[in-house]
């Protein structure tokens, strides 16, 4: 019959070699956990290299014309805001905000007559996923001060490039030509399996040798009957794109007629045409 003391010894080796098993199946289910829901980011992009991006947004900016300091301004601090999936209640305009949802690759393009001839294609000024925000972090699992510095230089390159745009100007709107542009391009073509849309700021007004909305008229009409039946604008694709129209409009004697319900008309023939699904037009104030 075993004394007493050895009994006791055998409930304490018993018990170390259950100790030692827990904390091996904990360790292991730890590391499972960890290596399972690991999400390595692209330091280039910001996006998951595992999955890509959750949606791709390509924000198309006219720089045809200048604009004046009061939509400058709406512009530029209205976009800032949308970058953090937030509308300032006191504008409370219908702007789609899952465009730009955490995750999804936000890609900016410009309309430069340059580039939508180029042979290489349109390529965006600059194209980053929409970091996690640092505020609902999980400061046990997490860093938030690095993902709040992730988020503001992800903030800071966009505000940049815009307020570049904002002070800059070329005199004629390729706007069809950029839309089909990035219809077509790599990188908005590069996630086939994801989301597409389409954000423009614009004063919607056509303007190059192509076509212009000056010399031949608003009207979808006109168009068809100017432009060859076999022209690429009739064929663009962009099966289930959103889109949206962030309109600024102008108050000078050449702008000013033609931003009637016609033009918007002309754009929504054209969209449909191509397949895309619209959002509410939404317009810069000032």
């Amino acid at each position: 019959m075993k004394s007493r003391r050895q009994q006791q010894k055998r409930r304490k080796d018993i018990l170390g070699i259950i100790g030692i098993t827990s904390i091996l199946a904990l360790g292991g289910g730890g590391y499972y956990f960890v290596s399972s829901n690991s999400d390595p980011i692209d330091p280039n992009t910001n996006c998951s290299l595992n999955n890509g991006p959750k949606a791709v947004t390509a924000v198309i900016f006219d720089k045809s014309q200048m604009y004046p300091e009061r939509q400058v301004n709406d512009i530029q601090n209205s976009f800032e805001l949308w970058l953090t999936g937030r509308e300032a209640p006191s504008k409370n305009r219908l702007v789609t905000l899952d465009f730009f949802a955490e995750g999804n690759l936000i890609q900016l393009y410009v309309t430069d007559n340059h580039d939508v001839n180029s042979v290489e294609g349109l390529k965006p000024e600059i194209e980053l996923c929409v970091p996690a925000d640092f505020k609902d972090a999980n400061a046990l699992i997490e860093n938030p001060k690095m993902m709040k510095e992730t988020y503001q230089e992800f903030l800071n390159k966009f505000s940049g490039i815009l307020r570049d745009f904002l002070t800059t100007q070329e005199g004629i709107t390729p706007l069809l030509e950029t839309v089909v542009g990035v219809a077509n391009s790599k990188s908005f073509l590069e996630h086939e399996t994801k989301q597409r849309n389409m954000f423009i700021i614009s004063d919607m007004l056509q303007h190059s040798d192509d076509y212009s909305h000056y010399n031949q008229g608003v009207s979808w009409e006109s168009f068809e009957k100017n432009m060859p039946a076999s022209s690429v604008y009739f064929r663009t694709r962009l099966n289930n794109v959103r889109y949206q129209v962030f309109q600024a409009i102008r108050d000078t004697p050449e702008d000013s007629p033609l931003q009637t319900a016609e033009l918007s008309n002309f754009w929504s023939k054209f969209f449909n045409k191509a397949g895309a699904k619209p959002e509410p037009w939404i317009l810069v104030d000032g």
